[in-house]
């Protein structure tokens, strides 16, 4: 019974990281370019604490056991003991978050694209024209037909 409630305790947690990275994945959709990193490292960091839960269940769960059984929805649920029904329903339960978070990456991905393409076309915008620096730069060695990476006079060593 001890190891069902450990299970369970894990799970809970696990369910709460993974509320928290939906919550997380949904602001992806919307945040400013500049809040892009931070929610995806915060995901990252739960992602991590949800592996730790998860190896912690299985270490708990002997294969083939109610237990595992119930983690694993290997079952249905009315073929499992009442002790175990928690922790099917609760794995269900984070069964669904995880199908909502997957369904949002797609739009996260073409979103993060398109403010990849912004950027560039803006770089790119910078460094063309008459008021470039670098692009000056650049021209100047070329009208001149010198190599600016290695002067006449730095040639030798």
């Amino acid at each position: 019974m001890e190891k069902v409630e450990k299970i369970i305790e894990n799970q809970k947690k696990i369910n709460s990281f993974m509320e928290k990275y939906e919550d997380y994945t949904r602001k992806l959709l919307g945040c400013s370019i500049d809040d892009i990193t931070k929610y995806i490292n915060a995901r990252e960091e739960l992602i991590s604490k949800i592996d730790i839960s998860n190896k912690e269940i299985l270490s708990l769960c002997e294969e083939n056991s109610f237990e595992y059984m119930a983690y694993k929805n290997l079952c249905g649920r009315g073929e499992l003991p009442d002790t175990y029904t928690e922790i099917f329903d609760l794995r269900q339960n984070f069964n669904s978050i995880l199908a909502r978070v997957k369904s949002m990456e797609p739009e996260i991905i073409e979103r993060i694209t398109i403010e990849r393409e912004k950027v560039l076309k803006k770089i790119k915008e910078n460094n063309s024209g008459q008021n470039a620096k670098a692009a000056k730069f650049f021209n100047a060695g070329i009208s001149s037909g010198q190599n600016m990476f290695f002067p006449e006079n730095k040639k030798q060593i």
